[in-house]
């Protein structure tokens, strides 16, 4: 089905899907609370700058046309198109952000890091681990290229010069207690 078709069709549904290559995929329903929780401090850390700009951030009920025949429901978008109170999906995704789950990071780190940048709206892709202090930042730069960037300290800022804007890991990790993301080296073979 199309985009067009499966906004449509959701309206009859009573359970939350995205469109994946034309096909209706069921999302997982039921966030655990480190989930949600780090979806709410994205919000409410984003949106105050957002505005200055124009732009609108809302949570998981905003859709993401991801191409003719794919549509996604980012954690967090920050919409900075015109505003459409019976919009059903974002007029100008510039920041999407993913929080993880345990079932969903290998398709997070894959499919939907390759749909967000063919979209040509969007600049800021954020990926966020939330059990673990872990957040990687894909920006667009001026030349359409995108660099990556890792943050693992709690005391870090992400800049988003694109929406007015910065993030504090330590807002996003606020009432969690995440681990520490700690790369283990590898063992050393006792050599014979």
């Amino acid at each position: 089905m199309t985009a067009d078709e499966f906004f449509d069709w959701i309206e009859r549904q009573s359970e939350p899907h995205e469109l994946v290559d034309g096909m209706p995929v069921r999302m997982m329903a039921g966030a655990r609370q480190s989930h949600s929780v780090a979806t709410t401090n994205i919000v409410v850390a984003l949106a105050p700058s957002a505005k200055t700009k124009g732009c609108r951030t809302t949570s998981s009920d905003t859709a993401v046309r991801t191409g003719q025949f794919g549509v996604r429901y980012p954690d967090v978008v920050v919409d900075c198109g015109p505003p459409d109170p019976s919009g059903k999906e974002a007029a100008r995704p510039t920041v999407v952000v993913e929080v993880s789950s345990p079932g969903t990071l290998a398709i997070d780190l894959t499919d939907k890091i390759d749909e967000y940048q063919a979209h040509d709206d969007i600049q800021v892709i954020m990926l966020v681990e939330p059990d673990v202090t872990s957040v990687k930042v894909y920006q667009r730069d001026v030349h359409g290229l995108w660099t990556i960037e890792k943050y693992d300290d709690l005391e870090q800022s992400v800049d988003l010069p694109e929406i007015n804007s910065s993030i504090r890991l330590w807002d996003i990790y606020e009432t969690l207690e995440p681990q520490l993301h700690v790369v283990e080296e590898p063992e050393s073979k006792p050599k014979p």
